[in-house]
C-alpha cells in the first residue's frame, strides 16, 4: 500500500478547470459556513438600524430639497416684490421729477412776469420823469428867450442901429440863447 501511496504522490495531477474538486470544496466548506452565519448575524443585528439611517437620510434630503424649493420660491417672489418697487420708484422719481419741472417753469413765467412788470413800471415811471424834466427845460428855455429878447428890445431901443452894429448884434444874441439851451 505503500506504493500505492507513492504513486499518488508521484503522479501528475490531472489538469481541472479551476480546480473545482471534492478537496477544494472541503477546504471552502468552513469559510462559507462563516460567511453564510455572518451574513445572517448581521442581518439581524444590522439590517433595521442601517434601512433606518437610510430611511431617515432620504427623508432628509427630501425634506432640504423641499426647502430648497420654498427658499427659491420665495426668493422669486421677494425678487419679484422688489422689482415691482423698483418700477414704482422709477414712476415716483420720474413724477417728482416732472412736477419740479412744472414748478420751476411755473416759478420762472411768474419771476419773468413780475420782471417785466417791473420794467415797464421804471418805463413809464422814466418817461413820467422825463416828460416833467422837458417841461420844465422848455420853462428854462422859454425863461431864457424872453429875457434875453427883452435884453436885445432895450439895446435896440438904445442905440441907433446901422446894418454892421444890427447883425453884431444878432450874432451876440444869438450865441447867448445857443449858450443857454444846451447847458
Amino acid at each position: 500500500m505503500n506504493q500505492g501511496f507513492i504513486f499518488l504522490l508521484n503522479a501528475e495531477p490531472t489538469p481541472r478547470l479551476f480546480d473545482l474538486d471534492l478537496q477544494t470544496f472541503l477546504q471552502m466548506a468552513p469559510a462559507l459556513v462563516n460567511f453564510i452565519g455572518l451574513a445572517v448575524i448581521l442581518t439581524f443585528i444590522l439590517y433595521k438600524p442601517v434601512r433606518a439611517f437610510l430611511h431617515e437620510r432620504a427623508e432628509r434630503i427630501a425634506r432640504e430639497l423641499d426647502d430648497a424649493e420654498a427658499v427659491k420660491q420665495a426668493a422669486l417672489a421677494l425678487k419679484e416684490q422688489y422689482e415691482q418697487l423698483l418700477k414704482g420708484i422709477e414712476l415716483e422719481r420720474t413724477a417728482i421729477l416732472d412736477d419740479a419741472r412744472k414748478q420751476a417753469a411755473e416759478r420762472r413765467n411768474r419771476d419773468m412776469a413780475e420782471t417785466k412788470k417791473e420794467i415797464e413800471d421804471l418805463k413809464s415811471r422814466a418817461g413820467v420823469e422825463i416828460a416833467a424834466e422837458l417841461d420844465r427845460v422848455k420853462d428854462m428855455v422859454e425863461q431864457a428867450i424872453v429875457e434875453i429878447s427883452s435884453e436885445m428890445a432895450g439895446k435896440l431901443l438904445s442905440v441907433t442901429i446901422d446894418p454892421s452894429i444890427h447883425n453884431r448884434l444878432f450874432d451876440e444874441a444869438m450865441a447867448e440863447l445857443e449858450a443857454t439851451v444846451f447847458k
